[in-house]
């Protein structure tokens, strides 16, 4: 049998065991290679795929590696950097058109949270970006949460506070396996990023900590009532 043809019937064997289960019971690196079926069209994608998750981590490390970085993956060409970064961007507006934008209440946007955050075992640090009137505009996971070894992107949430033109943000992270307590990290972070967002005109209306199924927001902590006050 022809390599082209061994491709083919292996692609086809995977595209049916996704139309019969859809990306439920696919690894990162499965994912990865199906999407680079439409990329690459005539080469095994497996190794590239393997190559790409070896590089960047997982599947968000993939689609969020920009094209100049995923380019230098062996295999991996223009097409298949452009696709991947479309594919990113597709699903952040997906999700953005998906937010209901009539939540206005702390317990709807608690609901909200714990429904987002919902079987996460890493710790995800978040932004909500609000109208004036406090209804959702957008939800976007950011990066890893607040510890030793991660640093929030600032820029990263400069560019989601401006593209979404919010007026006010409301920042989350979870604590898998924890309990939804504010740490003094978390306070810590809580204060660098208002100050950033201060500068740019726009108000951090709270900070929400998640674990299970339990959702607390810092600002009904008389302690830290203060950093979410107009002013």
């Amino acid at each position: 049998m022809k390599d082209s043809e061994c491709h083919q019937g292996h692609r086809s064997r995977i595209r049916s065991r996704y139309f019969e289960n859809g990306i439920k019971g696919m690894t990162d690196c499965d994912i990865v290679e199906m999407l680079l079926f439409f990329g690459i069209p005539y080469r095994d994608t497996n190794e590239i795929a393997h190559r790409l998750i070896s590089t960047f981590g997982d599947l968000r490390g993939v689609l969020n590696a920009p094209a100049d970085e995923l380019v230098k993956i062996g295999g991996v060409g223009e097409n298949a950097a452009a696709l991947i970064n479309l594919v990113r961007d597709i699903s952040v507006k997906y999700s953005t058109q998906q937010t209901d934008d009539r939540i206005i209440r702390k317990e709807d946007i608690a609901e909200f949270l714990k429904e987002k955050y919902s079987g996460e075992s890493n710790e995800i640090f978040s932004v909500i970006s609000l109208d004036s009137n406090g209804a959702v505009k957008n939800f976007i996971k950011v990066c890893g949460g607040f510890d030793d070894n991660v640093t929030v992107d600032n820029r990263r949430i400069i560019e989601i506070v401006l593209k979404t033109e919010a007026k006010q943000v409301i920042i989350a992270h979870n604590h898998p396996g924890g309990t939804a307590y504010a740490s003094q990290e978390d306070v810590r972070a809580t204060k660098k990023i208002k100050t950033l967002l201060d500068s740019v005109g726009v108000r951090l209306t709270d900070h929400a900590v998640i674990a299970g199924d339990k959702c607390v927001f810092m600002s009904e902590n008389p302690k830290y009532e203060q950093l979410f006050k107009k002013d």
